[in-house]
């Protein structure tokens, strides 16, 4: 086999180094591209109910107050998710409510607890006590009256009422003859009480009262005592006329006795340990049409309801909406699902935004209008001046603060906005509402759905209106009625719970929720508890022992009930595609005990299970459903955990189920940490599906066969304005897995990015997947070592430091010397440049502390150099112009190094100007070379420029420029920005050896417009240079060159693929791809001179005239040599794509393998011969893949074709889907990746982004290679898996370790390239699409020898 010298070739064996951001064009960062199905998250509380949640740890309050307290305002806030709920019961624990979205009407239910102390209260001959902790409803002869007060009674007025009761917690047995009489206040919104005398008996009372003078004995202390039904007195005051729903009502107990023993106690709010005083109402709502009022939160919920609309009239949708008319001339927002009534009177209604970053620029204001509409519309798909066209309604001009990052910020009130929309005619319950944000002046900044779904935009509406029958009560409000019921009793079954809530999410049958416990179980646990909700399952009825109803749940009578066995879940997971985004929320105060469950999950995971008494099993089984490929229920389900005034070893364990799940651990102390804790979790879940940019990966290569597992990704974040944050952080490769610094899984197995709560390396706390958090960027202080070069030698001089205080550095070289106050605005800018927050980014009010200051890595690769087994460097460079080299074992930086030509940018970044006019810098590939103890660093400047830099870095902290390389310059006219990526070798120019850089000519910007194909201005050329000194050796192109070929006519940004046929450590041959579709193949005569040096021809033609057939070669093909039979051949693999439109769905991309057959074939001049130019034509269409028909008519019709075919083509056939990178040829295989817009995607999820794939075919006829399908039949979908990461994918890498265990990496998805087989040798099945692909690339793998293969990251000269 010949040698290939090109970089990504020797990928055969490894890669050592390895990067690829996402796209090169922005508009695949930019715009909703929303035609994917979205899914809120599911979010399945689990609340610990054991005995020790009474416990109050001095507060006043128990425990399990503080969390029914936090957990309601938590679900009373919360928006766009799915929620549910399960207590403990000491064998397991039931689904109390199933996962329904927290907005989607339901039968009303209402249960109210007294809230405050002033709540709830009695009066003896006068006088009122409000705060003992026992309420006395009788009191031997006295008359007692026990005054109630339940508030936010969301009641519709006039409505009727189904039932009514109340229920006590009894605080001591009495069965001594009492008669009470049950009646309310006759008040529409009654006051709270007071300790004023005779503050409850003079109120007014109503007409309707309800006599309980039987079946009221109170029993033990702790019992729930429940009222005879009250529907009446309740029913009188909702048909006030000036009742509301939402209002507060009281009701009254009278208490009489003849007996002087009569003291019926019930608990009161003041005990602070819950039981308090409930109110139960049922009512009809599919009459009810009286006056309801609320409070209402919405927030945007999808990608299509957001949208920023530019200048041009253009989408320009981002992770940040711009309030800047720089930016944007409009601005739309979306809101689902509003639950007001039609001609409602709106009392309050505003908008709530998240600051994307700090802004503190004067002046900031816009206009906030709704859209003129009864149901609005989504903005997808979208068309050009779609906002500015939709009619709207008048307007209110908001005069903005200045912004703080990550802050909240309220708009005026738009009371008058939201009437005229919920008073049009056509307004219904449950319509879209939109807003429209225009006229903007300086300039704000909120985060958008797109990048942040849980601070996305939110709509807070307060009204009063005629409720709409069936949509008055939410899932929202039942929640909270079920919260407000759990009551603490028992064990802490944490693993039998868990075990329930797996069963539930897997559609399992139902297990510990068919019953409220065993003979085992305590009574009052029983009491406590439920069985599983009817609405939970699949199967019969609950089975109630006489004597249990609705209204007395929590009676003995009601502990033996049970559901019939047969019962199953109906989960709340039915799209196993795209309903990935589910979770557990378990809070407890103790240490896991009472399992039961043990032998059920080994069944289940079909494992044995690892640790001991309570919590055996538990780590298991969240670690087996959180990841989809493995999960045995088929779902995935992520745990989140928190320790409420829990021990060390209690939240050791809690720490490790979220751990293991790739979730959140929280400890809370007190009722704020506790609120805390569910509204970050409530937050972080919605976040789960934001789309992120694919990293790029490089891997510490210490030698040929072997690797250290430490993994660098260079990572960067699309943004609106021109300050795109960039990092580099590291990880840990073991096997095919990637890792955390703890140990963990770092990747989120649906995302392919890394996980919500993964740690780095470098970074003090868990840093997840916020670019802008941890890694190298978060160890950047203001003592940089940082430098500005425009000449060879040493950089890092006094005359080059990056400083205000470097006098050589002026005005002029900063661009900025026709602006006022230059040289204020010149300090100004050297100090902005090295770090000091002078704009006090941070919000924190010091403008001389530092910010985050690392720029985008978006096409550039970081490389790694090794001064010593136990001393590296990391180089990466960026988009505001910084080669930064960062120490490998600290994240620190050694120094960071900027051509002076690029400091006019830095203006531009300052004022963080438009990303329609985003800035590149150095934002090329980088090669090494090492020439005995010296290492050279090659740099281009892709979209930056057109010049190529040459570094010495072999002393860790002192580069030089050993040469530059300018495009534009006497003999390199046509040197265009130079995308190509240097290909490094030797040839031998009549007896000198010389080391050579060779280069495509580059890129010509003016293709990023061409629809079809036309000559280039520049770039249409190859360039061979001394590799030591930077001299132009050789080139070829249309004119002016040593080599003139006439069809050279288009730009070369790819890398040339070069071959050194014999292993001599000469190249022999280039193949050059451009921007029309053509491949070029040179020949190099080593020991010749002049014309007779290099010989070239065009190889083949597959470009065309018309838009569809404008294919370009961004990147080079890949070459091998082939000995099939007679056949001798080199066979040249590559694939079309137009990488700088990778939305673009006009073009008829294909993916190529030509043999040629003229390097084994000469002249009678000695020289290689050339075929006549290819087409397609002459190639054998394996699309259809007919050479593994089942018909065997069609077979040999298609094997009739392939005979004498000078090779083969797959057409990709998915709209806009196109070859973005380089194949590698392994083993007789081909590999390639390609990208698929979202608009193409047959996911029903695909990400705004879209998403990539990759293929493995057989490189003689393009065959799949294996059943992928399992259909019995090779056929076409058995080329390629779907990826998980979003947009494009990375360059790929093939890493061997320990010279058997071959990995290859897209990105952070790593997978085995080998058949993995067990200790007994037998096949293990694969986890993913993408690991039942790649395990075929080396197939039945058993050793990688050591050969001859080197690239020109290795060479030793």
């Amino acid at each position: 086999m010949s040698r290939l010298i090109s970089f990504i070739t020797s990928c055969l064996l490894f890669a050592c180094i390895g990067v690829s951001a996402l796209a090169d064009d922005l508009d695949i960062y930019l715009g909703s591209s929303a035609n994917s199905v979205t899914y809120n998250p599911n979010v399945l509380f689990i609340m610990d109910t054991s005995g020790s949640m009474t416990s109050t740890d001095n507060t006043g309050q128990s425990r399990m107050l503080r969390v029914q307290n936090a957990l309601k305002d938590a679900l009373g806030s919360a928006t766009n998710i799915n929620a549910g709920l399960m207590r403990f019961s000491d064998y397991g624990g039931p689904i109390l409510y199933p996962i329904q979205g927290i907005d989607d009407a339901v039968r009303p239910e209402l249960v109210t607890s007294t809230s405050a102390s002033n709540h709830d209260g009695y009066e003896i001959n006068g006088n009122v006590d409000i705060t003992d902790d026992e309420l006395v409803l009788s009191s031997g002869t006295d008359t007692v009256l026990t005054g109630l007060r339940f508030s936010d009674m969301n009641i519709p007025q006039g409505a009727t009422i189904v039932s009514a009761y109340l229920r006590f917690t009894s605080e001591k047995f009495n069965v001594a003859g009492t008669q009470f009489t049950i009646k309310g206040e006759a008040n529409a919104d009654s006051a709270e009480f007071s300790t004023a005398a005779s503050n409850l008996s003079t109120r007014t009372q109503t007409s309707a009262q309800v006599q309980w003078d039987t079946d009221n004995d109170f029993p033990a202390a702790g019992e729930i005592v429940t009222s005879p039904d009250i529907s009446s007195v309740i029913e009188e005051i909702v048909g006030l006329s000036s009742w509301c729903g939402g209002q507060d009502l009281s009701l009254f107990v009278e208490g009489t006795s003849s007996d002087a023993a009569s003291h019926r106690l019930a608990r009161a709010f003041d005990s602070g340990q819950g039981g308090a005083p409930q109110l139960v109402v049922v009512y009809d709502d599919s009459t009810a049409t009286g006056c309801i009022g609320g409070e209402a939160v919405y927030q945007v919920s999808s990608s299509r309801d957001n949208l920023e609309e530019d200048y041009r009239g253009y989408e320009s949708t981002g992770s940040e909406l711009t309030f800047s008319d720089y930016y944007n001339n409009y601005i739309g927002i979306r809101f689902q699902n509003i639950n007001i009534p039609q001609g409602a009177t709106i009392t309050e209604a505003y908008l709530e935004f998240t600051a994307y970053d700090t802004y503190r620029y004067s002046g900031a204001s816009m206009q906030i209008q709704a859209v003129a509409n009864d149901d609005a519309d989504d903005f997808y798909p979208n068309y050009r001046h779609q906002l500015r066209d939709l009619d709207k309604t008048s307007g209110v001009t908001w005069s903005m603060p200045s912004f703080r990052r990550y802050s909240d910020y309220t708009s005026p009130d738009l009371s008058s906005i939201v009437s005229d929309i919920v008073n049009r005619p056509g307004w219904e319950p449950g319509n879209a509402m939109a807003f429209v944000f225009s006229d903007f002046t300086s300039y704000r900044g909120v985060y958008s759905y797109n990048d942040v779904p849980s601070a996305a935009p939110r709509l807070v509406v307060k009204f009063n209106g005629n409720a709409t029958p069936g949509a008055s009560s939410t899932v929202r409000e039942l929640l909270i009625s079920k919260v407000d019921e759990l009551s603490a009793s028992g064990y802490t079954p944490i693993v039998d719970t868990l075990y329930e809530a797996v069963n539930y999410y897997g559609g399992r049958e139902v297990d510990w929720g068919l019953a409220r416990g065993n003979y085992n179980v305590s009574n009052t646990v029983r009491k406590n508890t439920r069985v599983s909700h009817r609405s939970s399952y699949l199967g019969s009825d609950s089975v109630r022992p006489s004597g249990c109803t609705d209204d007395n749940l929590s009676d003995s009578d009601c502990i033996n009930e049970y559901i019939p066995s047969g019962a199953t879940y109906l989960s709340p997971v039915n799209d196993l595609q795209c309903q990935t985004n589910n979770h557990i929320v378990l809070l407890s105060d103790g240490e896991a005990n009472n399992n039961h469950s043990v032998s059920r999950i080994e069944a289940l995971l079909n494992q044995s299970c690892t640790g001991s008494g309570g919590e055996k099993c538990g780590l298991d089984l969240v670690r087996d459903i959180s990841e989809s490929e493995t999960s045995s229920i088929d779902r995935r389900v992520i745990t989140h955990t928190i320790g409420f005034a829990a021990n060390t070893s209690a939240n050791n364990f809690l720490n490790q189920l979220a751990l293991q799940s790739g979730g959140g651990f929280y400890q809370a102390d007190n009722s704020t940490e506790l609120l805390d804790a569910f509204n970050t979790i409530l937050r972080s879940v919605k976040d789960i599906n934001a789309t992120f940019v694919s990293p790029g990966v490089a891997v510490n290569q210490l030698n040929r066969l072997t690797h250290r597992d430490e993994l660098y990704f260079a990572l960067f974040k699309p943004s609106e304005g021109a300050i795109w944050p960039g990092n580099l952080k590291r990880y840990r490769l073991d096997g095919d897995e990637v890792l955390d610094k703890n140990g963990l899984d770092a990747v989120d197995s649906v995302t392919g990015f890394f996980a919500e709560n993964s740690h780095s390396y470098w970074s003090v706390l868990a840093d997840g997947n916020d670019v802008r958090e941890g890694g190298a960027a978060s160890k950047m202080t203001a003592n940089r070592h940082l430098y500005v070069f425009n000449a060879n030698g040493v950089i890092t001089s006094s005359s080059n430091v990056l400083h205000e205080d470097n006098s050589s550095i002026t005005v002029e070289d900063l661009g900025i010397e026709d602006e006022t106050d230059a040289q204020d605005l010149r300090t100004t800018l050297l100090q902005w440049a090295r770090g000091v927050d002078v704009k006090d980014s941070d919000g924190d009010g010091d403008t001389t502390d530092i910010r985050l200051q690392m720029g985008d890595p978006i096409h550039s690769q970081p490389v790694i150099v090794n001064y010593s087994e136990t001393d590296s460097a990391i180089f990466v460079a960026t988009n505001h112009g910084m080669l930064h080299s960062i120490d490998a074992a600290t994240g620190e930086e050694n120094f960071a190094i900027m051509p002076r030509s690029l400091l006019p940018n830095l203006h531009h970044f300052y004022q963080d100007i438009s990303t329609f006019e985003h800035k590149y810098g150095l934002d090329g590939d980088m090669v090494l070379r090492t020439v005995g103890n010296s290492t050279y660093l090659y740099l281009g400047m892709r979209r930056g420029g057109n010049n190529y830099y040459v570094f010495d870095v072999t002393q860790k902290a002192s580069p030089t420029l050993k040469f530059m390389i300018e495009g534009g310059t006497v003999g390199l006219e046509k040197l265009g920005q130079t995308w190509s990526r240097p290909t490094i070798t030797k040839v031998r120019y009549g007896t000198e050896e010389k080391n050579v850089m060779i280069v495509g000519g580059g890129y010509d910007v003016a293709q990023d417009d061409k629809t079809v194909r036309s000559v280039d201005g520049v770039g249409n050329a190859v360039f061979m240079f001394d590799a030591d000194t930077g001299d132009l050796l050789w080139s070829a192109s249309n004119s002016d060159a040593t080599v003139n070929l006439e069809h050279m006519n288009y730009s070369i940004p790819a890398r040339i693929s070069v071959i050194d046929r014999d292993n001599d450590g000469f190249a022999d041959h280039m193949y050059a791809a451009d921007m029309g579709g053509q491949l070029f193949r040179f020949d190099i005569y080593n020991g010749e001179t002049g014309d007779n040096f290099v010989k070239g021809a065009r190889l083949a033609d597959f470009g065309g005239d018309t838009a569809e057939t404008h294919r370009r070669f961004f990147y080079g093909p890949d070459v091998t040599e082939i000995a099939l039979g007679d056949e001798l051949y080199y066979g040249v693999a590559i694939g079309s794509g137009w990488r700088a439109s990778p939305l673009d769905v006009t073009i008829e991309d294909n993916f190529y393998l030509i043999k040629d057959e003229g390097v084994f074939n000469r002249d009678s001049d000695g020289h290689y011969t050339f075929m006549s130019t290819i087409s397609e034509s002459q190639l054998y269409n394996a699309t259809e893949h007919g050479l593994t028909s089942t018909d065997e008519s069609e077979q040999a019709i298609a094997a009739a074709e392939f005979a004498n075919k000078a090779g083969w083509y797959i057409e990709l056939t998915t709209e806009g889907e196109k070859v973005l990178a380089s194949p590698l040829i392994i083993d007789y295989k081909v590999f390639f990746t390609t990208y698929v817009p979202a608009v193409s995607s047959t996911s029903a999820c695909a990400p705004p982004t879209g998403n990539s794939r990759a293929y493995l075919v057989n490189m003689f006829n393009g065959n799949a290679v294996s059943d992928l399908n399992n259909n019995g039949d090779l056929d076409s979908g058995d080329r390629y898996a779907d990826l998980k990461q979003t947009g494009i994918a990375p360059e790929t890498k093939i890493l061997i370790e320990d010279i058997v265990s071959p990995v290859v990496c897209l990105g952070t998805e790593c997978v085995s390239a080998v058949i993995q087989v067990d200790e007994e040798g037998n096949e293990e099945a694969c986890t993913s699409a993408f690991a039942c692909l790649a395990e075929n690339i080396y197939g039945k793998f058993e050793r990688i020898q050591r050969g001859a293969w080197h690239s020109e990251t290795e060479r030793n000269e």
